[in-house]
């Protein structure tokens, strides 16, 4: 049923009623997907521990975090975007931070960062 407010909401703006579908009442949200795990097989740093970071449109969503190879760390159910590129960086003060890779988010499962020598393994899951 469209309510009377929507049918005067639509003639505000030139519509008629027919054009406004009503909004089913019982559609639940998707879960979306969130980054569960994060494995380091093999560090890029040989000076010291990596400082791994994950990024999404520039922005950190985790981290930084020290990890050597044969680290294994829980993440705290961080959301990400299906269709979004996750980028795994490496902190390099004071110089430039390395790029470990970036793979666009399809779907859960295991994604590999295996740039600058570096072999990651990151867990995205249903949230």
């Amino acid at each position: 049923m469209i309510s009377a407010g929507r049918i005067l909401a639509a003639a505000a703006l030139g519509l008629s009623s027919a054009a406004i579908a009503p909004v089913a009442a019982h559609a639940a949200p998707q879960a979306g997907l969130v980054i569960t795990h994060i494995k380091c097989n093999e560090q890029e740093d040989n000076t010291g521990a990596d400082d791994a970071y994950l990024v999404v449109d520039g922005s950190t969503i985790w981290g930084p975090v020290q990890m050597t190879t044969g680290d294994s760390k829980d993440i705290q159910r961080v959301s990400v975007p299906q269709g979004k590129v996750l980028t795994l960086m490496e902190g390099d003060f004071p110089d430039d931070d390395d790029n470990l890779g970036a793979k666009t988010v399809n779907g859960p499962g295991d994604y590999t960062f295996t740039d600058d020598g570096a072999n990651y393994v990151v867990t995205i899951a249903n949230g």
